[in-house]
């Protein structure tokens, strides 16, 4: 891949300062050679999903551009993750407390299936919390796999919240200040 790639990312933690950790890891990332950070969202407090904690989190997703490839930009993501003190991610969905939290949601319109990395991510249409500060960004933003809006995708998991088909999750905008 060459040129400038936008990249949209999720941006989450639930033990610490995560106000202050999510603010100055969005910092970190922008002043990474190869890494432009473009805006971020607003931050969005909410109960765990996937995962049982006493613990809210914070979570904000930004959008960036990169001339870094996938895996450069992963590997990145982890160096910045493991500075603010995130052990090794667990595999799987062994999802657990974390200071901080980076993910790739989108690469451009690109679908990568590799052995550390999934994009889109694939848990994308069935998280609020994901989804909520997307459209706020981006509400046009089309999925490459399922060609769907973002918006179209919070709408629908808002409709199948309603209908209880899926858990209700709460979520509740925050303030940066």
């Amino acid at each position: 891949m060459s040129g400038k790639t936008r990249v949209w990312l999720g941006l989450g933690s639930n033990l610490g300062d995560s106000r202050r950790i999510l603010q100055k890891a969005w910092q970190q990332l922008g002043s990474e050679p190869g890494v432009n950070v473009l805006t971020l969202s607003a931050p969005y407090a909410s109960d765990p999903v996937g995962m049982e904690s006493e613990n809210r989190f914070l979570n904000a997703a930004g959008i960036l551009e990169t001339d870094l490839d996938p895996d450069a930009l992963l590997n990145l993501l982890q160096q910045v993750e493991k500075g603010f003190g995130r052990d090794q991610k667990t595999g799987g969905d062994g999802y657990q407390d974390r200071l901080l939290d980076l993910d790739i949601l989108y690469f451009g319109d690109h679908v990568i299936n590799s052995g550390n990395l999934l994009v889109p991510h694939p848990h994308i249409a069935g998280r609020l919390f994901v989804l909520v500060p997307l459209v706020e960004l981006d509400p046009e933003h089309r999925d490459p796999v399922t060609g769907h809006t973002v918006k179209a995708m919070r709408q629908e998991l808002l409709r199948r919240m309603e209908s209880g088909r899926v858990v209700r999750q709460q979520i509740q905008p925050e303030k940066w200040g």
